[in-house]
């Protein structure tokens, strides 16, 4: 049951997928376990695929005939129409968004929760998915992974003072006077922070790290927009959450809702972190003789 709702739990899974056939099986069997022991009275997934040309639409159309509650939906070639990858990605978002507004098979679904489907979700467990509905939490329109290692993420992060805007346009106007590896120190990596399990869930603009519950109003309240005014690449999430909070949905990332031990995402802000502290081990070593 839902701390804050005396209703039981119906519980839809969703996500976009291309070229996916490798790891899908793989991807879909973690949120099975995860979400089997989240108390949720009914689950259902939906998968919205596009673009793909390695069997990703053989291997969903075999998940949907082993699983009852498996449905996935196909839009093709989007690329000749929408060449710009963000907004192909909003354009399956939004096909998954319309489906849980249409279709009366979602009718009773109560919270969605969006998942990435390139492996990014391998730790997740029943565990941290439930820690989404224990007490004490404020009151929530959604709630956005925490990773073991760094938080990754920084694209779809928004927060007034550690990451009030686009990261990523921060990283290319710093390149001509910087140079790539300190821009992307600055802009990107000193972002990357370990965020302790335990904490407190941190209040947000925006944020995602490849997994977010929402609740069904509050999803259901927005669309993924994935270009800018000026036609600019711009990620998904940011413009979704906007329209959420708008409409006074409070959006958290919550810590202990860890979907991954460590990602690769990081592994430049690791490499380096690792190499510092083996140096400095060092230098101690040497001025302890």
């Amino acid at each position: 049951m839902d701390a804050m709702s005396p209703s039981p739990i119906e519980l839809a899974v969703v996500g976009v997928a291309r070229n996916c056939s490798r790891s899908l099986r793989r991807d879909i069997a973690r949120l099975r376990a995860a979400t089997a022991g989240c108390g949720a009275a009914r689950v259902h997934f939906l998968i919205v695929e596009s673009d793909s040309d390695d069997g990703s639409e053989a291997a969903l159309a075999a998940l949907a005939r082993e699983m009852p509650a498996f449905r996935y939906l196909s839009l093709g070639a989007l690329r000749s129409r929408i060449p710009q990858r963000t907004a192909r990605i909003a354009h399956c978002r939004n096909a998954y968004i319309d489906a849980l507004r249409d279709d009366p098979q979602y009718a009773a679904v109560t919270h969605v929760l969006v998942s990435d489907l390139d492996g990014v979700s391998k730790d997740l467990d029943a565990a941290a998915l439930a820690s989404c509905w224990r007490a004490g939490l404020p009151e929530w329109g959604a709630l956005t992974a925490n990773q073991g290692d760094y938080y990754y993420d920084i694209w779809a992060l928004r927060h007034p003072v550690w990451c009030p805007g686009d990261a990523w346009e921060q990283q290319r106007a710093l390149l001509p006077q910087l140079g790539k590896r300190a821009a992307d120190e600055v802009a990107l990596f000193s972002r990357m922070v370990h965020i302790d399990p335990d904490r407190p869930p941190i209040e947000v603009e925006s944020a995602f790290g490849g997994l977010g519950l929402y609740r069904r109003e509050a999803l259901l309240s927005g669309r993924y927009v994935g270009l800018d005014a000026d036609g600019r690449e711009v990620c998904e999430h940011v413009a979704l959450h906007a329209q959420l909070r708008a409409q006074g949905h409070r959006i958290f990332i919550n810590p202990a809702l860890i979907n991954a031990r460590s990602t690769k995402h990081a592994g430049r802000k690791k490499f380096w972190r690792t190499l510092r502290r083996r140096l400095w081990n060092r230098l101690r070593g040497r001025n302890d003789l």
